[in-house]
């Protein structure tokens, strides 16, 4: 404490509480301040986040509004009247039996007004609901009407009108009131002409009813046949109330338009009266700054947060476009001023600026006594911080300052630092160590250099914390500061061995720190492990501190013991030092948990990589064991890659943490299988799903050699000849096994279909049979509801034999799609569909047995590898694994999947894995689909790969020429197979 004393000699001109008061005022003033600004910027830019999000919210209701209210509503209904019966109906009545089904579409779809359908003859037919208080007004209309029903028909110059009113149960109403309209012709209204040109459905531009004036927009498609267009209009009173509803702030101006600039609804509504006459509104109605965005989006400009003036004040805009199906582009112009953007941040800054000042003054008598009551424990601080010295001392710097307080500290802190700056030298030494048997030694050799002791051990309880491991290490020093020697010893369970482990497992048993000592005649001091602490004929006793070793759970997970010589009472172990060794305990304690840790979770992942590749090859008897044998010839590759003195490989090197990434691509390259049905990877016949359908082509013939034989039975009971009837019964039956076998044999898939084939596969399925129950029962949910895309029919049902029917079609879902753009660079060719089961288109496929969906799906598993791997969290030395498994599939010519990469951009790892991919899959011998190849065959096959540029040249000659194939086959393959 000398020291201590000498530092605070000089009295300082300013105490801590006097510093402490003054700073913590200065900074309360700060702080306030800063709070004040930032609490204002704050405030605008929450208000500016909150209108964002606001126009956003509005974005998505107007857009939801007219695409999901709108347009998708009003699209199908259109679509499905088109191609409905009503082109074909030619008499009133005809048109009304449909009455049922057009009210039902109206009460379902509340958007749209009134559905109608135009004849090329003039006629027309139209059903008008009957929930606009205007239109009930002006036509008189009786309360209880629900639907008001307008029929046209023209017979040469004859032209008969009906107009009839119905209630919600489709019973008559009585009607007064006068008709709608008189000569109404179809043909000459724009929405009928326009709908004509084209099959695609046509949307008019906005107009007004002539019986209402209120602004409507006619959806309307021709009929397939071209007889009639199908009509409906949709009120666009809607959208205008909406637009009321969903404006950001008060002050904001926002209208919606079509892409022709075509205003279609606004704040307020889009038609003006004048002199009792409506008119629809233009751009050049809209309020100055909706006109300058109006002008912007019809020259091309896009976007949110556009700034505009109107001469009055700045605006900030958002021109938002959307469309349906890539047609019909509507545009949302919102304006917002700018100084709706900082109301109310002025005030909070001024209610901020008197709060604080308020604060300041309350505060300063706390802040007086705070400080104060700060000061005193400091003294009583630095006194125990001076018991820290004897730790380890080192020469500091002299540290001078105001505050006396301070002063009494720097003394105890020099010596602080010099033990913290030991403590952090051997914990990084200790936790940089990655070999976790030379850990132990390493704990050992820091642990002597900065504690001073003379020797150690280090030892570490087995998994279930019952007996010490059999074996451990001994360090002494045996010259310099970081000379050390370590011995290898054996510990004991007997307790009454005479040697340190009765200390071990005392201090483990007691959860405490042991301390005893050795003297030079104990019989213990001969001990081979004790032996060198007597080296030096001047030692005394040997003392020995046992510290439990603790992970983060508290549970011991084993003990570090220190030796220190004694020549003299003030050499051992103090109090001080003891504490150290404990404090320092935890800490190697964490660095040898950590490092069993991380060996225990590469073991982990090990095992669970193993159990994943078994599994995929377990899945399917068509993988065999592709994936435990493909790691084994990429690593033979890579040996002899890094073995090669000369030519390509000359230079290539792999780490430890290469070798890792390596067998981790190896194993993994094919997990993408975990996705892959099993009734798609093993499909062995064309109808094969989850089971072979030709079961049911069967049944269909065996049907009709049953109707055959009906037949014949028939004429032979109706009179005629029975020898005559019987050869053409012979003929027939004879024919009909004759088309199954062959119908069998194109389902077999094993060989190339000609022209010829195909052509009588096509007649054959354009045979008939009857069926007479109805297919859509005992089905699943899915399966229902694709039969339901088409009219169910009238039982029963001449089919074809073979059949492509609308419910064999499995749509791509959104979860199938893959974007063009999708950010692991995939270029593939994605079928429409995501299955197609058609027997007839199924049972045409010309080679093997899959179709382009299933062939897709199977190459998919590549693209699930990478995905799966890129979603895992790898650490950086593992980053390649992705690139290295999921490459093995491209070619050099850049024509493989699912990058097509070409040689250039892939690593020599990627290229060796594809050939140990291909080589391992010409020569397993364990796939039931096909017969194993030799070694010669096989290599014959890869020389036309490589001299087709699909595998590397230079990877493929390293393979041959290190011999690879032949330390292969003599351990994974058959006998029969080693031909070369």
């Amino acid at each position: 404490m000398n020291d201590t004393k000498a530092l605070t000699a000089k009295k300082a001109l300013f105490g801590l509480q006097s510093h402490m008061g003054l700073l913590i005022a200065f900074f309360v003033l700060i702080a306030g301040l800063l709070l004040a600004v930032i609490g204002y910027r704050m405030v605008i830019e929450t208000k500016a986040l909150s209108i964002k999000e606001q126009i956003i919210d509005t974005t998505t209701i107007v857009r939801n509004e007219v695409i999901d209210k709108v347009r998708q509503p009003v699209r199908p209904t259109i679509d499905t009247l088109s191609q409905g019966l009503l082109s074909g109906y030619r008499t009133h009545e005809e048109r009304m039996s449909y009455l049922p089904i057009l009210t039902s579409m109206l009460d379902n779809r509340p958007i749209i007004a009134c559905i109608y359908v135009g004849y090329g003859n003039g006629d027309f037919f139209m059903v008008h609901k009957m929930d606009s208080v205007t239109m009930r007004n002006s036509l008189n209309i009786p309360p209880q009407t629900a639907f008001l029903v307008m029929s046209i028909v023209r017979s040469g110059a004859e032209i008969k009108e009906r107009n009839l009113l119905f209630d919600s149960d489709l019973q008559p109403v009585a009607w007064q009131g006068r008709p709608l309209s008189t000569q109404y012709d179809p043909r000459v209204r724009a929405w009928y002409q326009e709908a004509m040109k084209t099959s695609e459905q046509v949307e008019t531009a906005p107009y007004l009813t002539p019986t209402t004036g209120e602004p409507i927009t006619t959806f309307a498609q021709r009929s397939p046949d071209g007889r009639c267009v199908i009509g409906a209009d949709i009120l666009l009173a809607d959208l205008s109330k909406l637009l009321e509803r969903e404006l950001p702030t008060p002050n904001a101006r926002l209208a919606l338009l079509r892409s022709d600039g075509t205003l279609i609804a606004k704040i307020g509504g889009i038609t003006h009266e004048d002199d009792n006459k409506f008119r629809l509104l233009t751009v050049d109605d809209l309020s100055p700054v909706l006109r300058l965005a109006a002008q912007a989006y019809l020259a091309g400009q896009r976007g949110r947060g556009i700034d505009f003036n109107d001469g009055d004040q700045d605006w900030e805009v958002s021109l938002e476009e959307f469309d349906y199906k890539g047609e019909a582009k509507n545009a949302m112009l919102l304006a917002i001023p700018r100084n709706d953007l900082l109301s109310g941040g002025m005030r909070f800054l001024h209610y901020a600026l008197v709060s604080m000042a308020g604060i300041l003054i309350f505060c300063t008598p706390f802040i007086w006594l705070f400080s104060r009551r700060i000061s005193d424990p400091l003294h009583s601080l630095s006194a125990q911080a001076a018991n820290l010295h004897g730790c380890v001392c080192s020469e500091e710097n002299e540290v001078r300052s105001n505050v006396s307080e301070i002063n009494d500290l720097a003394g105890n802190i020099r010596w602080l630092q010099g033990s913290i700056r030991n403590m952090l030298t051997i914990t990084r030494a200790i936790s940089s160590e990655p070999d976790f048997n030379y850990l132990l030694e390493r704990v050992l050799q820091e642990t002597l250099s900065v504690t001073k002791a003379d020797g150690g051990a280090v030892t570490l309880l087995d998994d279930e914390k019952k007996i010490i491991l059999d074996h451990g290490s001994v360090c002494w020093k045996t010259g310099g500061e970081h000379q050390t020697t370590c011995l290898e010893w054996a510990f004991s369970d007997d307790a009454n061995k005479p040697d340190m482990t009765l200390s071990t497992y005392q201090s483990l048993a007691q959860d405490m720190v042991m301390q005893t000592s050795i003297a030079r005649d104990d019989p213990r001091s001969s001990l081979k492990h004790l032996a060198p602490g007597f080296a030096d004929p001047q030692v005394n006793r040997l003392d020995a501190v046992c510290v439990p070793l603790r992970d983060r759970m508290s549970e011991h997970i084993g003990a570090l013991v220190l030796f220190k010589s004694v020549k003299d009472e003030r050499s051992g172990f103090q109090f001080k030092d003891v504490s150290f060794i404990e404090a320092f305990a935890a800490t190697a304690a964490i660095a040898l948990e950590n490092q069993r840790l991380l060996k225990g979770q590469n073991e982990l992942r090990d095992a669970l990589i193993h159990i994943i590749a078994g599994a995929i090859d377990a899945k399917s008897p068509y993988t065999g064991g592709h994936c435990q044998r493909v790691p084994v010839i990429f690593q033979m590759l890579l040996e002899a890659a890094c073995e090669a003195k000369e030519g390509p490989f000359k230079d290539f090197t792999l780490d430890e943490n290469g070798w890792e990434e390596a067998k981790l691509a190896g194993w993994l390259h094919d997990c993408g299988k975990v996705t892959t049905p099993e009734y798609v990877m093993d499909k062995a016949t064309k109808l094969e799903t989850l089971y072979d359908r030709i079961h049911e082509i069967r049944t269909r013939f065996e049907v009709l050699k049953r109707d055959a034989e009906i037949a014949f039975l028939r004429a032979v009971l109706g009179g005629a000849d029975e020898e005559a009837e019987r050869r053409k019964l012979e003929k027939e039956l004879r024919a009909l096994d004759d088309d199954f076998a062959f119908v069998a044999q194109c389902n077999e898939g094993s060989e190339h279909m000609s022209d010829n084939a195909l052509a009588r596969l096509i007649a054959i399925g354009g045979r008939t049979w009857v069926r007479t129950l109805d297919k859509r029962l005992g089905v699943s949910q899915g399966e229902k509801q694709r039969m339901e895309r088409t009219e169910k029919p009238t039982l029963p049902v001449r089919e074809k034999l073979l059949i492509n029917a609308p419910e064999h079609i499995i749509e791509r879902g959104e979860k199938d799609m893959l974007d063009p753009l999708n950010p692991w660079g995939f270029i593939l060719d994605t079928p429409e569909a995501l299955y197609n089961r058609g027997e007839l288109h199924n049972l045409s496929i010309r080679r093997g047995t899959l179709t382009e969906e299933e062939r897709y799906k199977i190459n998919d598993h590549i693209t699930r590898t990478i995905i799966m791997l890129e979603a895992m969290p790898l650490p950086k030395h593992l980053r390649g694994v992705p690139e290295l498994a999921g490459a093995h599939h491209e070619t050099m010519d850049g024509q493989g999947y699912p990058r097509r990469l070409t040689r250039e951009g892939m690593s020599w790892g990627a290229r060796m894995m594809a050939v140990a991919d291909i080589f391992e899959a010409l020569t397993a011998w364990d796939r039931p689909y096909k017969s194993s190849k030799t070694l010669r065959e096989s290599l014959d096959i890869m020389e036309g790969f490589k001299s087709g540029n699909r595998i590397d040249p230079d990877v493929y000659e390293l393979f041959l020429r290190s011999g690879v194939p032949q330390r292969y086959a003599k351990e994974y393959l058959k006998p029969e197979q080693n031909d070369l």
